[in-house]
């Protein structure tokens, strides 16, 4: 096949007891090819903070990429030609040579080995295991278009009921979906012999390597020390752990990407990028174009030190977003002398003050928390609100529904039921509005009982875990429920999704949708499904997972779907009692 003029990506494993062997492996590609290459490392612990990857520690597994190799089709978007290679391999040849061998239409392509490793232990200290299809899965060609690969999703990767067996075995596909190779292409190091079986392309040190010090004079040991030394020659400095530094993930990427373009002075791989790297790094870090504050800005209490920056934990959803968008870090002390123009992004209701900060001063800012739906057991999905805790202002943008469609929510008609499912915020939430949560939740009683004598349900905000495990909203709407009432919960997005109407007595997502006079609350307005689901497309384009935060595409939603800021209420798309309501929820 040819690809030549296609940018091709390379997922190389990659396990903390020998990153050298990765970076040999990297160095051995970009050595020989002559077609653009990508290369990316799979490491275990970015995956699981990009939320790519779940799956407890399974002690089991004989390296830290064991499982994560299965995720190059989700990593590439299920788009083009990648290929996997473990990091214990050398290529000797041009990759290109590979790919012209492969057949496009199969799924896969591999080395189909009948290879029965010698029992014991590896060079590692890892238990040496055999099974069929031994090391079939240590270099494999992904077609990742293929229409058989989309069954390879992050949730079957990171199922616990799907074992190592099915996925090294490829049990999703037929036996025609698997390309064959040629051994030169994943040479077993001491099981292949040169002249009998071929001449290698691809070595496999599946054994152990010269990297290990009771392995240093296998087959083919002089020829991976040969490549070792042409890296350190070409690496100023490669014994750096970059991934050690105590430094934001984004300054993290720069400073790997500046090393690499360090590495190729002739600008061989680089193509004259150097200089207008430098500057990007430069202008990103003097002239940000988003701010994410990182502690909640209020004074200590009495008896209690400030927070050192040691003592502040990374926020890697905060991180995530900062990332795409390019912005920085830094303090709310930081705040007076960022300038206006530049928006802040927060996470969480902790950070009020700065947001009421920001408010009283004009200053657009971001506030990332739990999304709207989409999330089970595992928070996938994150919301992003502009000036706001949820995107509650007027809609003036219909969006498609395919990102609804990913979320894989079902809408519900409209039952009756008797009871009113009363569901108050936390005190804590309250609090962005001055607002005491027994004021409120007394109140509102006392007025719900002017106009019905229907039963009271009261519904106190619960732990995640019982939110989405023992005691869902699914299950209490369930509840012979007529509505639901609520302040600013998310909920009331739920309800309207599994066919109840909603009364919001406060900004809301589902303020569009819901009803907002408890005089009228014994014949409540419901929406159509066509409506809910209308709002739930627009909802979908603000709300994120932590992978569409770190590509930028979750800044480039929010750029398109949000064209007022925090000083451009008073518009004519804006009625005067919209106007007035929305006002009134900013606090004073």
């Amino acid at each position: 096949m040819d690809i030549k003029n296609e940018l091709l990506t390379v997922y190389i494993g990659w396990d903390s007891r020998e990153p050298i062997a990765a970076e040999v492996c990297k160095h051995s590609i970009l050595k020989h090819t002559s077609i653009p290459v990508n290369i990316v490392m799979l490491k275990q612990d970015e995956l699981r903070e990009r939320g790519f990857y779940t799956r407890e520690i399974d002690k089991l597994a004989s390296t830290e990429f064991t499982f994560t190799r299965f995720l190059v089709p989700v990593l590439n978007n299920y788009e083009g030609m990648a290929i996997f290679c473990d990091s214990d391999m050398v290529f000797l040849t041009d990759i290109a040579e590979l790919l012209e061998e492969v057949d496009s239409k199969k799924a896969i392509s591999c080395v189909q080995h009948d290879y029965t490793p010698p029992p014991g232990m590896k060079m590692d200290g890892q238990q040496q295991l055999a099974y069929p299809r031994k090391n079939w899965s240590s270099m494999v060609v992904w077609n990742c278009a293929h229409k058989d690969n989309a069954k390879v999703t992050k949730q079957l990767v990171n199922d616990p009921e799907i074992t190592g067996a099915y996925l090294h075995r490829f049990s999703w596909l037929d036996d025609k979906s698997i390309g064959l190779l040629g051994p030169q292409w994943n040479w077993l190091v001491g099981w292949y012999v040169e002249g009998r079986d071929g001449t290698p392309s691809l070595l496999h040190y599946t054994e152990g390597g010269p990297w290990f010090n009771n392995y240093t004079d296998c087959d083919y040991s002089e020829t991976w020390k040969g490549y070792h030394n042409s890296y350190l020659a070409t690496h100023a400095d490669p014994v750096i752990k970059i991934e050690d530094l105590s430094l934001p993930t984004q300054l993290k990427l720069d400073i790997r990407a500046l090393l690499t373009i360090c590495s190729d002075p002739y600008n061989i791989y680089t193509d004259g990028l150097i200089q207008s790297y430098i500057k990007q790094i430069a202008h990103r870090y003097t002239d940000p174009r988003l701010v994410g504050i990182v502690d909640a800005g209020g004074e200590p209490k009495p008896g209690q030190e400030p927070k050192t920056r040691e003592q502040m934990k990374m926020d890697a959803i905060l991180d995530n977003f900062l990332t795409g968008a390019v912005g920085v870090f830094a303090g709310s002390k930081n705040l007076p002398v960022i300038p206006l123009n530049v928006p802040v992004v927060v996470r969480g209701i902790a950070k009020k003050k700065v947001m009421h900060k920001c408010i009283a001063d004009g200053r657009n800012f971001y506030y990332i928390d739990t999304g709207y739906f989409g999330n089970g057991k595992t928070k996938l999905y994150h919301r992003v609100t502009k000036n706001g805790l949820q995107f509650n202002l007027p809609i003036w943008q219909d969006c498609p529904d395919d990102r609804f469609l990913k979320t894989d929510t079902a809408l519900r008609k409209y039952t009756k039921g008797r009871n009113i499912l009363l569901c108050p915020p936390s005190q804590k939430a309250l609090t962005y509005w001055n607002v005491d949560l027994q004021e409120w939740l007394d109140s509102t009683v006392a007025e719900i009982k002017l106009h019905t004598d229907r039963p009271i349900i009261v519904r106190e905000k619960q732990s995640r875990h019982l939110r989405a495990n023992v005691n869902t909203m699914e299950m209490a709407l369930a509840d012979d429920v007529h509505c639901m009432v609520t302040y600013n919960s998310i909920a009331a997005v739920e309800a309207l999704i599994l066919g109840k109407p909603v009364f919001t007595m406060g900004p809301n997502a589902a303020e569009p949708l819901a009803n907002t006079d408890l005089s009228t609350i014994e014949e409540p307005m419901m929406p159509v499904v066509d409506r809910v689901r209308q709002l739930c497309c627009n909802l979908a384009y603000n709300q994120f997972t932590p992978a569409e935060m770190i590509d930028g595409a979750a800044w480039s939603m929010l750029g398109d779907n949000y064209s007022r800021d925090i000083n451009e209420l008073n518009t004519n798309s804006v009625t005067t009692d919209q106007n007035t309501r929305l006002k009134s929820y900013f606090p004073k």
